[in-house]
C-alpha cells in the first residue's frame, strides 16, 4: 500500500510539472495578433508579434477603423519620412524572462516620431501591458493595454496583411544591436 501512496504522489509531482512546463512555455511568448490601444492620433491598430532569433518583434497592419496606411510623417529621419506604416516593424528587440515578461526592447511611436524603452508583461487572459518610457528602468513613461485577437477577429483583419517581403525589408533596416 505505501508503494501505491508513493506512485501517486511521484504521478501527481510529474503532473504538475508538465502543467507547469506549459504554462511557462505559453507566458514566453509574444507571437500573435493584437489590437493596441487607442493613440494620440485616435487611431487604434491590429499588429503582429514575431519572434527572430530569440527576440520578439511586431509590426502593424490594419486600422480599426478601416483607413488605410499613413506616411511617417515625424520621423526625425527625413529618408523614413515617406515610408508607410503598414508592414513596418516598430516594436523591435525584446526578449522574454521566460516568467511571462518581456524587456530590453524598443517602441517606436509613429503619432511623434520618436522611440522609446519597452517592457511588457503578460497576464494568463494574454492580455499585455506595456510599459513605453524614455528611460530604461521605465520610470518616466507610460503604461498601455494591447488586446489578443479572437480567431473571428483574425479572420477579419489577416487578408489587410502587408507582402511578408515588406516586413522582412523593414527587419532588415533595424539597428544590429536590435536583432
Amino acid at each position: 500500500m505505501r508503494v501505491y501512496a508513493m506512485l501517486q504522489k511521484i504521478v501527481l509531482v510529474l503532473a504538475m510539472v508538465q502543467v507547469s512546463v506549459y504554462a511557462n512555455e505559453a507566458d514566453s511568448t509574444l507571437s500573435g495578433y493584437y489590437m493596441t490601444h487607442i493613440g494620440d492620433s485616435g487611431r487604434q491598430s491590429i499588429v503582429e508579434f514575431f519572434s527572430k532569433n530569440g527576440k520578439f518583434y511586431a509590426y502593424g497592419f490594419a486600422n480599426v477603423d478601416g483607413s488605410g496606411p499613413k506616411k511617417d510623417s515625424k520621423n526625425p529621419d527625413p529618408k523614413l519620412r515617406e515610408r508607410y506604416d503598414k508592414g513596418a516593424v516598430f516594436v523591435y528587440g525584446l526578449k522574454s524572462d521566460g516568467k511571462g515578461g518581456f524587456s530590453g526592447g524598443e517602441v517606436y511611436n509613429y503619432d511623434d516620431g520618436k522611440t522609446y524603452h519597452l517592457k511588457i508583461t503578460k497576464d494568463s487572459s494574454g492580455k499585455l501591458t506595456l510599459r513605453a518610457s524614455i528611460d530604461k528602468l521605465g520610470m518616466m513613461g507610460q503604461t498601455l493595454t494591447w488586446t489578443p485577437l479572437t480567431q473571428a477577429q483574425i479572420a477579419q483583419y489577416e487578408g489587410e496583411k502587408p507582402d511578408p517581403k515588406v516586413v522582412e525589408d523593414s527587419y532588415q533596416a533595424l539597428p544590429q544591436a536590435f536583432k
